[in-house]
């Protein structure tokens, strides 16, 4: 018999979630999930696989609004109608919308734990972000989907592979089943949890983001459980998803808890996945410490030859579009004009094309958009 076994609420966007005994369904997530984020000054989105600390604030929803604890033990509370009054234009993933902004003295607060100023805002009461795959479903700052969920045999045949210590806490689930053989779940169309019944929108591409430790707030130095995911969970198709766990869409709403029952309603065929050898990686290492020059998007920067490119960037205060910082999704893909790059796997260079996430900059370089 399939049940569920744990549940999950993460109140802000990549800071620490809280396991609860059970939730509201609603068609944009589980009661509370999500509602906040932070963002930079003008809107968009900051996330633990930039800045992995995150992950060590504690967020609580008390009746009058937020509670955060810092992980230096200092603490805030914003109430709700001290956001302000009117929407402003947030982003998430390409997706813009209205969300409200935290007075000032609590953004204060957030930016001394940041390189740069920040923002903490609210989705409100309705959110206006939508799904795109499914234009009337309402969506909080989650990354595409209102629910995400993963089978505990699943995340037990990862745990004896994996070579690092790794929690089903990394990987952010809203629901966690059990009684389910290991990926049986690939097999899943429709689901009924207790009297709430899901569609399964497509199984979850995972990112850099289920690296780092949430007792630690830092990466996994050899990028783990990626690198393992890699080798046997990695579509079979050209798309570079990684895949674990399935993303969800509710038909209706209810109260679920920790215990009920879950049928499977409706199968479907399951997606092929590739067994890969392990990428070692062909960094020479070891280069004494070099200031470079950096030239992408008209701006030229001194930058260094031991900082991974896509961090360089950043740091430099360019946006390039990137999700999983892991070499294999291809969003940060850009064109290498001149100079010379490091690659940190081998997918990361393909001709005069590079992925600034997996590359470290080995000589002054000139970098120009792609649009493949």
């Amino acid at each position: 018999m399939i049940s569920l076994s744990r549940l999950f609420i993460h109140p802000v966007k990549s800071m620490r979630g809280t396991a609860v005994s059970q939730s509201l369904v609603r068609p944009a997530g589980l009661a509370w999930d999500r509602l906040f984020m932070i963002t930079d000054t003008e809107g968009t989105f900051i996330t633990a696989r930039r800045f992995p600390e995150m992950v060590l604030f504690t967020p609580l929803i008390v009746a009058e609004g937020l509670f955060l604890q810092a992980k230096d033990g200092s603490q805030a509370l914003v109430r709700f109608d001290e956001f302000s009054a009117s929407g402003e234009t947030t982003e998430v993933w390409g997706s813009r919308f209205d969300a409200y902004i935290a007075p000032e003295s609590i953004n204060r607060w957030l930016s001394t734990f940041f390189p740069h100023p920040v923002q903490l805002r609210w989705i409100g009461e309705n959110p206006a972000r939508r799904v795109k795959r499914a234009p009337d479903v309402p969506l909080g700052f989650a990354d595409g989907y209102p629910f995400l969920l993963i089978n505990e045999r699943s995340f037990h045949d990862l745990q004896n592979r994996c070579p690092a210590g790794i929690r089903i806490e990394q990987f952010r689930p809203n629901l966690v089943v059990s009684g389910a053989p290991a990926w049986d779940e690939d097999e899943w169309s429709v689901i009924r949890v207790g009297e709430v019944t899901f569609d399964v929108a497509k199984p979850c591409s995972r990112c850099v983001l289920t690296t780092v430790s949430t007792e630690r707030g830092v990466a996994h130095p050899a990028g783990e459980p990626m690198k393992t995911l890699k080798t046997f969970r990695q579509a079979a198709d050209d798309s570079g998803d990684i895949d674990f766990g399935l993303n969800l869409i509710a038909r209706n709403s209810g109260v679920i808890r920790c215990g009920d029952n879950v049928a499977v309603l409706a199968r479907k065929p399951a997606r092929l996945y590739a067994d890969t050898v392990p990428e070692t990686s062909t960094a020479t290492g070891g280069s004494p410490a070099a200031a470079i020059d950096i030239t992408c998007q008209g701006k030229t920067f001194r930058g260094n030859n031991q900082q991974i490119l896509l961090e360089q960037l950043e740091n430099a205060g360019l946006r390039i579009p990137y999700s999983c910082r892991m070499g294999s999704c291809g969003c940060c893909r850009l064109t290498l004009e001149s100079g010379e790059v490091t690659p940190l796997n081998a997918g990361a260079i393909d001709g005069n094309t590079i992925l600034s996430c997996s590359c470290i900059p080995q000589s002054p370089i000139v970098l120009g958009e792609n649009r493949r």
